[in-house]
């Protein structure tokens, strides 16, 4: 007999979303320390003034601040370990990351290894890191990752040359400041990259063998903006980008209870090896991955376009993908971006490393399970 539906629900990062709640960081922080980190990346706080809008927010609430500028995309153990030391020799009591998934997936290892001890390397999957944190407040700068609402860190391990997580109950935000004004900045090839990664959190959350009733709610509502928005927030307009960042917070939170699988698993191996945005990897894979979904899950399938609001095409979901991705000038295949052909042995055989996401899947990824989507991709 069936046991029925079972879930668990526990989200605790405040969330706080609309323009102008950046204004909100001194007040914010002065009620958790009074020495902050604001971690941001390499030139974007800078170049538009928000580390000085960002430092004078803080003093004016009687906060310290002190900065460190330096994360890259995809940033590795050696940027945590970097921003780890400054933490340490300024001595802060709470953290501030402004900037996109990179950004906040930093300060969050950074806040365990500066917290607990150690080295970044003790704390990644499977070990789940529970323990209270410092306070940390995350404020993105892009609308893809919904990193400031997940429990999860995504790093590089450069010895391995693989994506790897921290995760765990600790490692939420004690605040996410989701202002859409910020995103007015945003660069075109970056708004679609990083939209695309939030519909792709939005899929594979959908389409996971962890899914839930409310798991469901959350992805598809951000599938559905996604689809609707994605073309006007890549062409600038504000609003479609506001959507977009309520569509990237969703989804987060819709991961929080599904993990990703097959978009993430065999993506991020082309963002390793070939250097691809990860949101843009990640949908290079999914209308391959889209026709297993399809298979496995046919009923769920036609939910997921009665939700979205949008009529089945001929193609199913990996041409609904396309016409998404053609419309905002991605890339649709992979020998556009001069990938040889002969690589995609490799990439089947690195990509499966990715357990921790492949085992999510609705359907088991084998060998051939993956060669057969990285080809209908290429």
């Amino acid at each position: 007999m069936s046991r029925g539906v079972e879930f668990s629900v526990w989200q605790p990062t405040r969330v706080i979303f609309g323009r102008g709640s950046l204004d909100r960081v001194g007040e914010l922080a002065s009620g958790v320390g009074s020495h902050a980190l604001v971690i941001t990346g390499r030139g974007f706080a800078r170049r538009y003034g928000y580390d000085e809008r960002i430092k004078k927010l803080l003093e004016e609430h009687g906060v310290r601040a002190s900065f460190f500028q330096g994360v890259e995309p995809n940033p590795t153990y050696t940027t945590v370990e970097k921003c780890l030391e400054v933490a340490r020799t300024a001595g802060v009591d709470v953290f501030v990351a402004f900037g996109g998934g990179s950004v906040v997936d930093v300060a969050k290892a950074v806040n365990v290894t500066y917290t607990l001890g150690g080295r970044v390397s003790d704390y990644v999957y499977p070990k789940s890191v529970n323990q209270k944190l410092k306070p940390l407040i995350a404020i993105p700068t892009t609308h893809g990752t919904g990193s400031e609402v997940t429990k999860y860190s995504v790093l590089v391990d450069e010895a391995s040359k693989m994506k790897v997580a921290i995760s765990g109950d600790g490692l939420y935000p004690d605040y996410a400041l989701l202002d859409p004004e910020v995103l007015k900045h945003l660069p075109r090839d970056q708004s679609a990259s990083t939209g695309l990664d939030a519909l792709s959190h939005a899929i594979e959350a959908f389409f996971s063998r962890r899914s839930t009733p409310y798991s469901d709610i959350l992805s598809l509502e951000a599938a559905r903006i996604a689809f609707r928005y994605l073309p006007c927030a890549v062409s600038g307009v504000l609003e479609c980008r506001e959507k977009m960042l309520y569509a990237s917070m969703l989804a987060g939170l819709a991961i929080n209870y599904t993990g990703t699988n097959v978009g993430h698993g065999l993506g991020y191996t082309l963002t390793v090896e070939l250097g691809i945005p990860h949101g843009l990897a990640n949908a290079m894979i999914l209308p391959g991955a889209a026709r297993f979904y399809e298979a496995y899950m046919p009923e769920r399938a036609e939910t997921f376009f009665e939700s979205i609001g949008v009529s089945r095409p001929a193609g199913g979901l990996g041409e609904l993908l396309q016409s998404l991705k053609a419309s905002i000038g991605a890339p649709l295949r992979l020998r556009e971006l001069g990938v040889p052909e002969e690589r995609l042995e490799h990439f089947v055989r690195d990509g499966l490393r990715y357990q921790r996401n492949l085992l999510n899947s609705p359907f088991e990824i084998t060998e051939d399970v993956a060669r057969e989507i990285y080809r209908l991709v290429y």
